[in-house]
Parts: C-alpha cells; structure tokens; sequence
C-alpha cells in the first residue's frame, strides 16, 4: 500500500503520529462536537464502558499522504464490531467520509468481531476509528480513506 501510495502522490508516510486529542471534550468549539459527543455516550453505554479513551493524543495513522492531505486506513476484521457499527450508527448524514458507510455497517454485522482483551478494547478501537474519520476534515483534509483488507 505504501509502494502504491508513494508512485501516486510521492510522499507517504506510515503509521504517522498526529497530536491531536482523543477526548471529546477536546472538540467541544468545534463542528464535530455534537457527533463525537453522542457516540462517545452511546460507546459507554453499550457494554457499559466508559472509561475507554486510554491515550491523551490519537494513536497513529495506518497511512498519511501530505499533498493533498488525507489518512488512509486498512481495516481488517477486528475492526469490523459491534461496537463500531453503534459509532457508525451515529455518523452525521453530512458528514465527508471515504468509504462505503453502508458496507462498513453490513460488515460489522457480518463479522461482528471481538477482543476483550483488555475488556474495552472493541469501545477503543471503534472511538479511534471514528476520530480518524471526523477529526482530519477539522484540519483541511480529505476525507479518510478505508479499505477492507478482507476484500
């Protein structure tokens, strides 16, 4: 994927760290602060975990090309859970994403993968799912992109 990144735009970088926050009260002057709200209750209500936001900053990026801007993601299956279809339940009709959101909720409840291991790591990885897809469009970039690595 970083070969294909590269010959297309010259410049890819993995697993790239941005510094931007990981609580929703960080994002509470902003556009997706309603959204990011809403799902961040609706993620602790659903297995009734609420403590799951671990890191002060998002954790990096799969793939993200500098010009134009935009973060590439590779979902493969334990991305696909239930507690990622309630965060994609509560995307905003509006809002600019780069994938097929219908198809990632079919292949939540398809896959309807789990790891327990710690026990909130699902609630973790659909919130930090989400901020990749919300947060850069705050910043000027393109829509995230995803792709099924199962596809």
């Amino acid at each position: 994927m970083r070969e294909l990144l590269t010959a297309l735009y010259g410049t890819c970088w993995v697993n790239h760290q941005f510094s931007w926050p990981s609580l929703a009260q960080e994002y509470t002057s902003t556009a997706i602060a309603d959204p990011l709200a809403k799902i961040s209750a609706a993620l602790g209500e659903f297995r009734g975990h609420r403590d799951f936001i671990k890191s002060a900053t998002m954790p990096p990026c799969d793939y993200f090309v500098p010009d134009p801007p935009f973060i590439l993601e590779f979902d493969e299956s334990q991305h696909f859970s239930a507690a990622r279809l309630v965060t994609l339940s509560h995307y905003p009709a509006d809002l600019p994403i780069g994938f097929p959101l219908g198809q990632w909720r079919d292949l939540c409840r398809q896959i309807d993968a789990r790891d327990d291991r710690p026990i909130d790591r699902d609630e973790r990885r659909a919130w930090y799912d989400t901020l990749r897809d919300m947060v850069p469009n705050l910043h000027g970039f393109q829509p995230t992109v995803r792709f099924y690595a199962g596809a």
